[in-house]
């Protein structure tokens, strides 16, 4: 698969901000303004990420700067974080709706929340090559991250359909991922749940045989 910078970018938020509460033990680490500041702060490692894998397609010295001036300047309030945790609820409804392969009901809920935040398409220069960009610098983190993951989803969604949206198969996980494996086959969201996963049905197996 391959994105934009800012599809790329916009998609990684997307399942970041998802993941950052815990659907099976309810444990949300984006419950305060400091903790949303950092979640914004963080989100640089997945800007050097995209700026490495451009291999010079970006001017990562300009991406940095932006990316700092803008979305770590922000102040983080408190209706922000209400903002972003309906936001979140939104984003994962999406992942649960490709699950049952009801595309419609995706689109029509990305166009909801692209219309609450007011996305407004715009092109940008600042860090080559020429690309699109759907949110406002003026408007603050809770819009930002609403245009810029409702848009990565979107992207998704058109280009790849429902089989790239995918939910960790593992009861204690639980967490949401894009597959980008070549035959869509990707059932769990890292290796880490896949291994414990294949140990505990080996280990079942063994107690049926004894």
């Amino acid at each position: 698969m391959n994105f934009t910078y800012y599809e790329s970018l916009s998609v990684r938020l997307a399942v970041d901000l998802i993941n950052t509460l815990c659907p099976v033990t309810e444990t949300d680490s984006l419950s305060t303004p400091e903790e949303l500041k950092q979640f914004l702060v963080v989100s640089e490692k997945h800007v050097l990420d995209l700026v490495s894998e451009s291999n010079g397609g970006l001017d990562g010295d300009a991406v940095i700067d932006v990316h700092r001036k803008t979305v770590q300047s922000w102040p983080v309030r408190s209706e922000d974080v209400e903002i972003v945790h309906s936001l979140r609820n939104s984003l994962r409804t999406v992942f649960e709706l490709a699950r049952e392969q009801k595309a419609q009901d995706m689109a029509e809920l990305l166009n909801k929340q692209l219309r609450i935040s007011g996305a407004t398409p715009r092109i940008s220069w600042h860090h080559r090559p020429y690309h699109l960009h759907f949110e406002s610098e003026e408007d603050g983190c809770a819009h930002w991250l609403a245009t810029t993951t409702a848009m990565g989803l979107a992207f998704v969604l058109i280009e790849f359909g429902t089989a790239r949206f995918g939910i960790c198969a593992s009861a204690s996980c639980q967490k949401v991922f894009i597959d980008t494996s070549k035959n869509k086959s990707k059932r769990y969201c890292s290796e880490v749940c896949a291994h414990r996963e294949s140990v505990a049905a080996f280990r079942k197996r063994q107690r049926s045989k004894s």
